[in-house]
């Protein structure tokens, strides 16, 4: 089984593979940085992602421009990671180290059309524990 991270936001989070093999000195400062509480803001030209500060840096890896739904970047220069969710078009590369579990991609879509409206959302990052099992309101949710 693959390394994972989850964003909380309120009562809801979302389950990310780390892509290890694909990006192991991104993953790994990532994975050091780890828990740390930020923001969400939405893209406003690029299209379907969310935004997220995050606390550490590290050069490219896995560089690509065209992402799909799902797919979790890394923009050294801005120290932040993107979380795509539906049709984007990155203004540049993006070093790819991360996928969203498939079923957690309409979480994402909520996330996006709630900072849509309201601005930004607080999230916490964290590593994801296997063996803690989901809450009926973020099974139902």
């Amino acid at each position: 089984m693959p390394r994972a991270f989850e964003i909380v936001v309120g009562n809801e989070r979302a389950v990310f593979d780390l892509l290890d093999a694909e990006a192991p000195r991104v993953c790994e400062s990532f994975a050091r940085s780890l828990p740390v509480d930020s923001f969400s803001v939405h893209a406003k030209f690029a299209g379907d992602e969310l935004i997220v500060m995050v606390p550490f840096f590290e050069d490219p890896e896995n560089e690509i421009f065209w992402v799909k739904p799902g797919d979790v970047g890394y923009y050294p220069g801005r120290q932040t990671i993107c979380m795509f969710y539906g049709p984007t078009e990155p203004f540049g590369q993006v070093s790819v180290f991360a996928r969203c579990h498939e079923e957690h991609l309409p979480i994402l879509r909520r996330w996006g059309q709630e900072i849509l409206r309201e601005g930004s959302l607080p999230v916490s990052v964290r590593l994801h524990d296997p063996s803690v099992p989901f809450t009926a309101e973020e099974v139902l949710a």
